[in-house]
């Protein structure tokens, strides 16, 4: 006689699968599994030499990702930081084929007057104990301009400096780890997208006053009539 599971259901019963049954959804789950992360790496690939013909594109656009930037996450950019990420002159998302939660955020920059770095890196690791921790590259900021450390007056917003959180080292920080793949899986990804909304915000406003515009003078057109007719 085969072996039964007992697990529990959700009106609080117990139901009893057949233990060869168990083992089969076991198998197919586990093949879900693996054939969802081959469509991942599959993506990965894919998505490559897409991005090396962004990003020909998005250079020839001033202050493209201080921009992103800007419209996707402004909750997460201090005032200070807005003068930082203008020198902003790429954005690259690295990610590990073997072990697809690894990956790593480099910002490039242009010559500015905060500090030294030619490019920060931040890197999200999953160890093989399934360990979460966060590795961030020192800022080098030239004397007097590490303003990360002039705001503690006002702690609430200065939490909200992006420029601090990326330098920032983590361990298991769960709303990193969000930003981090918010990042990821959106700001890098849909860049064009971010970046193309802001002008099709400015379409939709422009239209909206040219019906308003269209509105008004239908309705002055309506008024002449009725005036002549009262007049004769």
């Amino acid at each position: 006689m085969a072996a039964s599971l007992h697990f529990e259901v959700e009106n609080g019963g117990i139901e009893t699968i057949d233990e060869t049954i168990a083992e089969e959804i076991k198998e197919l789950n586990q093949e879900l599994e693996a054939a969802e992360l081959e469509i991942v790496k599959q993506q990965i690939r894919a998505f490559k030499p897409i991005y090396e013909k962004r990003k020909k594109v998005i250079k020839k656009i001033p202050k493209f990702w201080s921009q992103v930037l800007t419209k996707h996450i402004p909750q997460h950019l201090a005032n200070d930081d807005d003068s930082v990420v203008q020198h902003i002159d790429d954005i690259t998302v690295e990610r590990d084929e073997n072990s697809l939660e690894n990956f790593k955020i480099v910002l490039s920059f242009s010559k500015n007057e905060y500090f030294k770095n030619k490019e920060l890196v931040k890197e999200f690791i999953v160890d093989a104990d399934g360990q979460r921790k966060i590795k961030s590259t020192p800022i080098d900021w030239f004397d007097g301009r590490d303003y990360t450390k002039k705001r503690k007056a006002d702690e609430e917003d200065d939490d909200q400096s992006f420029i601090k959180w990326f330098s920032e080292e983590n361990a298991d920080d769960s709303s990193s780890w969000e930003l981090g793949k918010n990042f990821r899986d959106d700001i890098y990804h849909q860049a064009l997208m971010i970046y193309m909304a802001e002008y099709d915000d400015e379409d939709d406003e422009e239209e909206g006053i040219n019906q308003d515009f269209d509105e008004e003078e239908s309705e002055e057109e309506e008024e002449v009539p009725t005036k002549r007719a009262k007049h004769n």
